[in-house]
């Protein structure tokens, strides 16, 4: 799309389809990761319900004491050629909390243990927010468990968790068979359709529990 009167108007916007039929019951990566898509099109034109998903696994974070300590997986994902990157946002406790303890000299004595004259006593030394770092474990393509080098300290919730592909890896994405049918439910000759501003570049899987189901599918970059 061009806007009038601006350059470029004799540039060609070029449109893909990625139209098949679902042969089986397993999930299908029908469209990997993109750099960008500015039109995304797809319509279900089977008589049987699909999912559609698109993005990476999903887990959730446990903490205990400011510090993750697990997590529990909401969606392993299929296809991983790569284990995903774990990220993880927000959380709270960005900001020092002050831990308990009488009183700091600012030598690394606590408590009242004695102080050289002059020296002014300082307020006990703040926890300082730390992330946590992970890495996620596979089997057979799919998240099955992660690795925590390092909990991180200061959390006062439970921080997201995002899986993105690893540089290399535009095949993994959520399962869309997951739990008998996850992400957007399409019944027969329903659509997914964005365009413009908003246009999202995940892979998108495809699962449908009646084989020979056919979709219609067109993006623009």
């Amino acid at each position: 799309m061009h806007l009038l009167n601006s350059l470029n108007q004799q540039m060609t916007d070029r449109s893909y389809r990625f139209d098949g039929t679902l042969t089986n019951t397993s999930p299908r990566l029908v469209l990997p990761q993109a750099l960008s898509r500015s039109f995304l099109s797809f319509q279900n034109t089977s008589p049987n319900v699909m999912w559609l998903e698109h993005g990476g696994a999903r887990a959730i974070a446990t903490i205990s004491s400011g510090v993750v300590t697990g997590f529990t997986i909401l969606n392993p994902g299929f296809g991983y050629v790569l284990p995903p990157v774990v990220q993880f946002k927000g959380g709270g406790g960005q900001f020092s909390a002050a831990l308990t303890a009488s009183a700091w000299d600012g030598r690394g004595q606590i408590d009242f243990w004695p102080t050289p004259s002059g020296q002014n006593l300082l307020v006990t030394p703040p926890i300082v927010f730390r992330p946590a770092l992970a890495t996620a474990i596979l089997t057979n393509g799919v998240v099955t468990g992660f690795n925590i080098s390092d909990g991180g300290a200061g959390y006062t919730n439970p921080p997201e968790v995002l899986l993105v592909n690893a540089p290399g890896d535009p095949y993994g994405c959520a399962d869309p068979s997951n739990g008998s049918g996850s992400g957007v439910e399409l019944v027969s000759g329903g659509t997914y359709f964005l365009n413009g501003t908003f246009c999202h570049t995940d892979a998108i899987a495809l699962y449908t529990g009646t084989a020979s189901s056919k979709y219609y599918g067109e993006y623009s970059p």
